[in-house]
């Protein structure tokens, strides 16, 4: 008797252990074939079953284990009622080596009536009306919109309250929301601790508010954004204090300093200039009050670079006011295919945001030995001294410098070399870039950048334009854009038009996108000369978005030549 309770507890255990199966399947009226909220990879999601991207060859796609097949639809179940579809109906089946889950979705339960006082013009701010499927996500999104209202509108003492009735038996949903602005606020005082060896004044400069104007959450934000970019402080908060029975609201910033000083190596590769290397030491608060010195070597399959940089981010001067300083010295070497260059560089610049625009003006000073590699053009080798000055105005409205997908750029350079101040020779050389992106829907963004350049005369090999490679004409190797010498090598040239446009459109999961581009470009030796052949190209690419800004890959046809270029580097073209 013994041995057969032994026998039927072992047989017992051995039918509870759960049998593995490689495949489940979604089928029914509530699942979409390609995409959307119902389609079978947001449900494996949903499941927490996701399958891997096809490039992670590294990673085997899931298993499922039929003893938790009710858990999966729990959680399915739940995923549809916050979707609305209260009347989902999911069931489950095993047939032969695979389970299948047949979801039909059956009516959405809909919004019946929408309150909201004592003032109805809220009702603008939610993100649905009456007859809308109800979705708990949207819900949430509705009291998140009129607290954010609030908070950007001068009301940081408001009241709120918001109900959701889903009646199932008629199927109806009854919204009510409550709203009381209490008293309109104002900002009052600021008071800054922890800054250490900062002077106060340099924090001040960040706060994006002024004392009694609307209380606005925006401008707190965009001062903690501002101390933030100064990259010596670990803590920061921009804190209001609601606490207290006025409509002035004081504001408590609260600093700690981090680490200043930071030693960085780097190793990669792009197409342009083949495998690199770099070593950098930056003090971020160098002797205090947010100065900046820079030392660094970079190496490459082109050249060399060593450089050191000063900045100070804040001087005043009598009636021009606040000021930036940089002074960037340099001696790098490169090995073009048109020519050899050793130069000894200091560009000094002096900065100051007027009227919305950032503007630089300073002294460009090279001493540079020129060994040219085209038949020719033996007469330009040797040494040059040019001393110019310069001037730099622009505008930077992108959301991001490294993967913008709104805004716009706007830049004009002018450098003029004179032999009145002891250059070997004279020029002027002006370079006007423009860059626009525009985000088309949540999965889409269009971005258009273009180039202009003029020097006003012939000049030497070594301060002509080129263009061609991965930022600019995509079809072309670097620098391979314009006229060549009989051996293929370029000219460079004193005209220049580039003029690039491209379609990024997200792909499969939100980290990787894919693109199609046009490109087209005019180089000419001819001053003043816009009317030559372009180079036109046209491609695609993809991108994946990681922590150091997007890799890219782009695959770039010339239209006048065979064959193709392939491109890979970090970071947007726009």
């Amino acid at each position: 008797m013994k041995f057969f309770l032994f026998f039927m507890i072992l047989f017992s255990s051995l039918n509870l252990e759960a049998k593995i199966y490689k495949k489940l399947l979604f089928t029914g009226s509530g699942v979409d074939t390609l995409v959307g909220e119902f389609s079978s990879s947001t449900l494996y999601e949903v499941i927490g079953k996701k399958y891997p991207p096809f490039y992670a060859f590294w990673r085997s796609d899931p298993t499922f284990d039929d003893t938790k097949v009710e858990e999966y639809k729990k959680k399915l179940k739940d995923y549809y009622e916050s979707l609305g579809y209260f009347k989902a109906k999911i069931e489950d089946e095993v047939k032969d080596d695979e389970i299948i889950i047949k979801i039909e979705k059956n009516e959405p339960v809909k919004i019946y009536s929408i309150k909201v006082a004592p003032d109805s013009n809220y009702s603008r701010l939610l993100p649905f009306k009456k007859g809308d499927i109800f979705t708990t996500e949207k819900f949430k999104k509705s009291k998140e919109k009129i607290q954010r209202f609030m908070m950007e509108n001068a009301h940081p003492k408001y009241a709120f309250e918001a109900k959701a009735f889903v009646h199932l038996d008629t199927y109806r949903v009854l919204l009510e929301y409550f709203v009381d602005e209490n008293i309109s606020c104002v900002f009052d005082s600021t008071s800054i601790s922890g800054q250490g060896d900062v002077k106060e004044e340099i924090i001040k400069d960040a706060i994006a508010y002024k004392e009694k104007e609307p209380f606005d959450i925006r401008k707190l934000e965009k001062t903690y954004d501002n101390i933030y970019e100064y990259g010596i402080y670990d803590y920061i908060a921009v804190e209001p204090k609601l606490d207290q029975n006025t409509s002035e609201i004081p504001i408590d910033i609260a600093l700690k300093t981090g680490d200043t000083k930071f030693l960085k190596t780097g190793v990669g590769y792009d197409t342009d200039l083949g495998a690199r290397a770099s070593i950098d030491w930056t003090d971020k608060n160098f002797f205090g009050n947010l100065k900046v010195l820079d030392l660094g070597f970079k190496i490459n399959e082109v050249g060399y670079e060593f450089y050191s940089i000063y900045y100070d981010p804040r001087i005043i001067l009598p009636y021009i006011g606040k000021i930036t300083l940089k002074d960037e010295f340099k001696f790098y070497a490169n090995d073009y295919d048109s020519f050899k260059e050793s130069v000894w560089e200091n560009r000094f610049r002096l900065g100051k945001r007027f009227v919305g625009l950032e503007h630089y003006f300073g002294i460009l000073t090279q001493k540079s030995k020129i060994e040219p590699k085209i038949e020719g053009y033996e007469d330009e080798e040797g040494n040059y001294f040019i001393n110019s000055f310069f001037y730099r105005v622009l505008i930077d409205k992108r959301d991001s410098m490294i993967n913008a997908t709104k805004g716009y750029y706007l830049s004009l350079y002018l450098e003029k070399s004179s032999s009145i101040i002891g250059s070997d020779f004279d020029y002027l050389k002006a370079l006007i870039e423009m860059r626009y992106i525009k985000r088309l829907g949540s999965k889409s963004v269009l971005g258009i950048k273009s180039r202009i350049g003029q020097i006003n005369k012939s000049v030497p090999i070594f301060k002509r334009f080129f263009t061609g490679g991965s930022v600019t004409n995509r079809g072309y190797a670097y620098q391979k854009v314009g006229p060549k010498d009989i051996d293929g090598i370029p000219l460079g040239g004193v005209s220049l038009v580039d003029f690039l446009i491209e379609l990024r459109r997200e792909a499969f999961f939100k980290k990787f996108w894919i693109t199609a581009f046009y490109d087209t470009s005019m180089l000419t030796l001819k001053p003043k000369h816009f009317s030559d052949t372009f180079y036109d190209s046209i491609g695609f690419g993809i991108r994946y978005l990681t922590p150091i800004g997007p890799l890219r890959v782009d695959f770039g046809f010339p239209q006048k030549e065979n064959g193709f270029e392939f491109h890979i580097s970090i970071g947007q073209v726009f």
